[in-house]
């Protein structure tokens, strides 16, 4: 299976999403979301790993960060807030596309110094 899509990268990935009924539409949700020329030829892998984060926060509840306690009689449970004010640090799929954005969209530039006399 070629991994030039979005859905191939998902079922790549996850195969058990691979069955997901509504997984074209949470594909074309995501391609609204993220930016391909911010992306570039990763476009495909940030939009896959959009839709895993997606299914996984759905598939966990929507709960984020860490159990900070939990009770057992009438069943009890809280969470540290992860402090990713995205959400994505709730999922090692969101994890890994918050460093893909980190290396997208800060990636280092270069400057040229010095006056433009010194460049003729």
């Amino acid at each position: 299976m070629p991994i030039n899509t979005a859905k191939n990268i998902i079922i790549l990935r996850a195969p058990a999403y691979a069955s997901e009924p509504r997984l074209d539409d949470l594909i074309a949700l995501a391609e609204l979301e993220l930016s391909q020329p911010v992306f570039g030829d990763k476009y495909n892998t940030a939009v896959a790993l959009k839709v895993l984060h997606m299914l996984t926060k759905e598939n966990t509840g929507g709960a984020a960060g860490a159990i900070a306690s939990e009770k057992e009689g009438d069943l009890a449970r809280s969470y540290h807030k992860s402090g990713d004010e995205t959400d994505l640090g709730s999922t090692g799929y969101g994890q890994e596309l918050k460093k893909l954005i980190n290396n997208c969209v800060f990636a280092p530039r270069t400057n040229r110094m010095g006056s433009s006399d010194q460049l003729s």
